[in-house]
Order: C-alpha cells, then sequence, then structure tokens
C-alpha cells in the first residue's frame, strides 16, 4: 500500500499521509514517497497550493519508533536527518504549503508542520512534543521552531513537553486558524481555495522573497541538533524508552 497519496486539481495539490494504523508515523518508505510527491508538486506550473493532511482524521504521531529500534544511533541519527533534509523541500517549493492538524500531532509531526507557510488545526487536535521524556533531544526543526514562535517559548515547549489543544497551538503561534472538528474540513479548503484564487507568480514571487529575508542558517542548526541526538540515543534511557515503546506495541 502507498504511503503517500497526492491528488492534484484545481490549482490545489493534496498530499496524504497514508498510515493510519499507525497514527501516520513517519517511515522511511513514508519519506521517500513524500521526497517524490514534492518533486510532482514542484513540476506543477498550475498549482498554487501544497495542503499535506493525515489520513483517518490524524495529522502524525511522528517518527516509527518501532523502525527506529532496530537502528544503531549513528543509523537512526542519518533517519532523523534525511527527515530534516527532505522536509525542508516544503519552504524551496514555488507554491504556498498547508499543513492541516487534526487529530494527534506529535513529535516529528508537528515538526513537519512547521516546515509548512501555514498551519491550519482542529480545535480538538492532540499536540506536544514528548521527544525529551523520551530520553533525546527533537533531531530536526529545532530552529525553525524558535524562528516561529520565540526562544523562551521554544525552549518551554521542547523541555517541559505536555500535550494541548489547537487553541492553545494558536496563542503559542503555532498555527494560523483554528477551527472545531465539526466544520474543520469546511473551513480548510474555503481558506485554502481563497489562497488559491491568488495570481501564482503573486504568490510565488512573494514566498522566495520572504524566504530570503530569514537570517537563520537552518542547515547549520539541523546538523547541530542530529548529532546531539546521535549522542542522546546512545543512551541507556533513550534505549529502554524505545524498547517499552515497541513491548507496549507488541501487547496490543
Amino acid at each position: 500500500m502507498p504511503r503517500i497519496k497526492l491528488e492534484i486539481s484545481n490549482r490545489i495539490a493534496k498530499l496524504a499521509l497514508c498510515r493510519p494504523e499507525k497514527l501516520n508515523a513517519i517511515d522511511q518508505a513514508m519519506l521517500r514517497e513524500f521526497e517524490e510527491a514534492l518533486r510532482r508538486v514542484r513540476e506543477s506550473a498550475n498549482t498554487a497550493v501544497l495542503v499535506t493532511q493525515g489520513d483517518g482524521r490524524t495529522f502524525s504521531a511522528g517518527s516509527d519508533l518501532k523502525e527506529l529500534a532496530n537502528c544503531s544511533p549513528q543509523q537512526a541519527a542519518e533517519f532523523e536527518y534525511a527527515h530534516g533534509r527532505i522536509f525542508a523541500q516544503l519552504e524551496t517549493l514555488p507554491q504556498i504549503t498547508v499543513a492541516a492538524w487534526q487529530g494527534h500531532v506529535l513529535g516529528g509531526g508537528l515538526f513537519l508542520g512547521i516546515y509548512h507557510d501555514f498551519r491550519l488545526a482542529a480545535q480538538e487536535a492532540n499536540i506536544g512534543l514528548p521527544e525529551v521524556a523520551h530520553g533525546w533531544n527533537p533531531p530536526w526543526g529545532i530552529s525553525r521552531l524558535v524562528e516561529l514562535i520565540g526562544w523562551q517559548a521554544a525552549k518551554r515547549l521542547i523541555l517541559c513537553g505536555g500535550q494541548f489543544d489547537g487553541t492553545k497551538a494558536q496563542q503559542l503561534g503555532l498555527a494560523d486558524e483554528v477551527w472545531s472538528d465539526d466544520v474543520f474540513e469546511a473551513k480548510l479548503w474555503e481558506w485554502v481555495a481563497n489562497i488559491a484564487a491568488r495570481p501564482i507568480t503573486a504568490l510565488r514571487e512573494t514566498k522566495l522573497l520572504l524566504h530570503q529575508m530569514r537570517h537563520l542558517d537552518h542547515n547549520r542548526w539541523e546538523r547541530m541538533s542530529v548529532d546531539a541526538f546521535q549522542r542522546c540515543y546512545a543512551t541507556d534511557e533513550a534505549q529502554r524508552a524505545v524498547q517499552q515503546f515497541v513491548q507496549r506495541k507488541h501487547k496490543k
């Protein structure tokens, strides 16, 4: 079964993460398909907006820890670095990118959303960053989180953890719009259609200009983050956390 579905019509590309039985956890196969989907979107001259959703009414629970459990710290770090490398391509897409947050938006799922231009959230979404509680730092996306919500708020969110809903995400500056679950789909596509109806050249040129105004060296911080992740992932605490996760899954 494909892990990514892509539909392009009416100036809008709809990209769905398709592992609903795993809460759309991101594994290497999904990453490869995601990158190919981005290539197709980039080549679509008449597409104005890309929307990323999760199949099964949940966005993504983050990296697939069951897959990571079979990796050495170096292999896990290389895999996680690939996340950041591939998702960073969203920033250089000529299209405007939108993440539609419903259900679980955890760890790498939250960070995937941060690479998009906009994040639209369901009020009832379950959002959070559990990495430090597991025993490692977020291996990619930290500098973008700092840029988005500020240094102190990012520090509190990463170090203190906890989960929150779409309304809190908007208060933090993570979500641009929030709607209740019962109207989310209708409001999402109304919002997206309004952007997609605008002149494509103006959208693309303005996005490029804004991107060039950024001042943080994200490539540098991605490399430093994944190096720190490798050191953390090699610890006994991190390995125990992964094994406990896998054992819980086996019992279900």
